[in-house]
């Protein structure tokens, strides 16, 4: 009887002594922030010199702003300066996909084309889907739909050739442009009261289709790890109906050349919640 209470007490005892030497549960704590919260965003402009309309044989200077959008610790992937503004919400495996926008500007009645009709700054929205593979190789396709201006749709298709060395990326990279009835005829056609106030051109109805051919070459120099300036050229030669319009046959040019400088610089953008 003594040692089964003996034993008894020895047991709680123990018990007890175990109880007090764990370790006493710490409060749960939030999870650790990720450093995927966030974004870079680069902003940048680009000072071209372009036709100062579709088919047009004079240049004009023109400036653009550019935007590019991607998650913290995504590593930047190759564009040109002709990309459109846009951002991928499908990127897996080199494949990317995502909405696409871009603009036009305003064509007016000067170098040669008085007494035609005028078309609007156009604002260009839609989709953009490119694969990148073996590292230095890119193809990408634009679709743009002309939400004022022209109103027409548009379809761009190119592929690049790009390598990196050091803070050097070089470039090159052919381009094929479509557009429907509505885009050729906004700058390409041309009515018989039209070519009257004219006095230079003679009547036609673009259709639209294969629009034109070209490449586009790019030279890129990392100042800093985020600030670039990149230096492009590309030439476009106009084919199909629009190729054939007596506005770039008679007055203006099938060749259609352009050349410009940005420059670029990358901000962080975190979450604070």
């Amino acid at each position: 009887m003594f040692f089964l209470l003996g034993a008894t007490a020895m047991f709680i005892n123990g018990a007890a002594q175990a109880a007090d030497a764990a370790p006493t549960p710490k409060p749960a704590e939030s999870a650790p922030k990720s450093d995927d919260d966030g974004w870079i965003v680069t902003v940048g402009v680009i000072g071209a010199v372009a036709p100062s309309y579709p088919g047009s044989a004079h240049f004009r200077p023109y400036p653009f702003p550019t935007v590019n959008i991607r998650k913290l610790n995504e590593p930047e992937h190759f564009s040109t300066p002709d990309d459109g503004f846009g951002f991928a919400v499908v990127d897996v495996d080199g494949f990317r996909m995502g909405p696409v926008a871009n603009f036009v500007f305003r064509r007016g009645n000067r170098d040669g084309l008085f007494g035609l009709h005028q078309v609007g700054l156009t604002h260009e929205v839609g989709g953009f889907a490119e694969y990148d593979f073996l590292d230095h190789f890119r193809t990408r396709a634009e679709l743009r739909q002309g939400i004022d201006g022209h109103e027409g749709f548009v379809a761009v298709l190119g592929a690049d050739v790009f390598s990196r060395e050091n803070a050097v990326t070089f470039s090159l990279g052919p381009r094929l442009s479509f557009g429907n009835n509505a885009y050729a005829n906004s700058y390409f056609s041309v009515s018989p009261g039209e070519a009257l106030l004219n006095g230079h051109l003679t009547p036609y109805q673009a259709t639209g289709g294969f629009t034109s051919a070209g490449g586009v070459a790019t030279l890129r120099y990392d100042i800093t790890p985020n600030f670039n300036a990149t230096l492009y050229t590309g030439l476009q030669h106009l084919a199909g109906s629009v190729g054939s319009s007596p506005i770039p046959s008679m007055i203006g040019s099938r060749d259609q050349f352009t050349a410009g400088l940005s420059f670029s610089r990358s901000f962080e953008i975190r979450k604070f919640w």
